[in-house]
């Protein structure tokens, strides 16, 4: 006797069935209408999704949400895209709206790659994560009980952010040791920046990202006027940056820099934006050293390419992880969301730094990333004055 053909498919998993391929069908309509959106030519695209449900339907192991799963779906068709690309639930897309720039985190800096665990590239000194022990290399394997395999990295870190202090629960595999742990969070930088000027040393410039407000208010307010016409060099310390406007660092960038060329964006088809730095710099001729590591992301490795490409600057520190890409918003019908990369950063000379990084002129090996060791490579770079 057939069992299978005797045995009556419970009401559930017709339902699982019919809302998942509901669902996929409802995230292809969503993408026709974005902006370069793919428009499938027929239906026998959903053949093996058809198959895969029918499987799921008939011989998976136990029921399971139907939401859940469609939302799975929705991620890994999106995550898996770009590091940058996400899918983002509801709740995560309110999370992602309400940012302000001043959320609490343990002081983990991360990156994530889709089908990879969450690895810590840098500790913020002084912060609830270095005090509880957390290292370098460090793989988060879980973050408030959810696995973090198939996370993007801006779903990764909006569940470490916070607006209030609470302990997050994290599970942490290092080496062949799994340790879970409760992680405060705190406010570790109320400003975008420190400034910091110390007799005998460069002053440094640590920007901890690029808000919108960082060049035309602070900036110009609280460190342009102890820099013009000073005796000094500048270190801009680019370590752990990762957040902030793009448009912010090319202005940023413009503080040092004259550019009509100061590279392009690569958008779909090829076409190239122009980016230029057009104003007269106002810190033109202070002498400058940038720093970077593992932690520089996005708008930071932006500044850091251009200063190094066009100014000449020498770049000291560890290799960055080719993040500066644009991304757009856009929001789903049942208030969910997806941010799409929609153009990737080359310098002025083609050199790409999305993806390839940015490579310093004066490396430090990764257990050598403190302050004094930087200071060590960067002062004979400096002229003496």
């Amino acid at each position: 006797m057939n069992v299978r053909s005797t045995m009556k498919v419970p009401k559930y998993r017709w339902f699982l069935w019919a809302a998942f391929l509901a669902a996929a069908l409802f995230f292809v309509f969503q993408m026709r209408f974005l902006p370069g959106g793919f428009k499938p030519a027929a239906p026998k695209g959903f053949e093996l999704l058809d198959s895969l449900m029918r499987l799921i339907r008939n011989d998976y192991l136990e029921e399971r949400d139907p939401v859940q799963t469609a939302e799975g779906a929705y991620r890994g068709l999106v995550n898996s895209l770009d590091p940058l690309s996400a899918y983002l639930s509801k709740d995560l897309t309110a999370e992602y709206l309400a940012r302000t720039g001043r959320e609490t985190d343990p002081g983990v800096v991360i990156l994530k790659r889709y089908a990879s665990f969450p690895q810590v590239v840098s500790v913020i000194e002084g912060s609830p994560a270095e005090k509880i022990g957390i290292k370098i290399g460090d793989l988060l394997t879980a973050i408030k009980g959810r696995n973090s395999l198939s996370m993007s990295l801006a779903e990764t870190k909006l569940l470490l952010e916070g607006t209030d202090e609470q302990l997050v629960k994290i599970r942490v595999l290092r080496g062949n040791e799994t340790l879970d742990l409760d992680v405060p969070r705190a406010l570790l930088f109320p400003k975008p920046f420190t400034f910091v000027r110390t007799a005998g040393k460069p002053a440094i410039l640590r920007i901890h990202r690029f808000a919108p407000s960082l060049v035309d208010s602070d900036l110009r307010q609280e460190v342009l006027p102890a820099l013009k016409n000073s005796k000094t060099a500048l270190v801009v310390d680019l370590r752990n940056c990762q957040d902030g406007d793009l448009e912010e660092a090319r202005k940023f960038v413009n503080l040092f820099v004259k550019a009509a060329d100061a590279g392009h964006f690569e958008n779909r088809g090829g076409v190239k934006q122009a980016i230029a730095c057009p104003a007269e710099p106002e810190l033109g001729t202070l002498p400058l050293a940038v720093w970077v590591n593992a932690g520089t992301a996005g708008p930071a490795e932006f500044a850091a390419g251009v200063l190094q490409e066009v100014r000449k600057v020498k770049v000291v520190g560890f290799p960055t992880p080719g993040l500066v890409g644009r991304t757009e918003f856009f929001s789903l019908k049942d208030e969910s969301a997806i941010l799409l990369t929609s153009g990737v950063f080359s310098l002025p000379s083609g050199r790409k730094l999305w993806d390839e990084g940015l490579r310093p002129d004066v490396s430090l090996p990764v257990d050598k990333l403190d302050e004094k060791s930087y200071l060590e490579k960067t002062i004979p770079l400096l002229p003496k004055l």
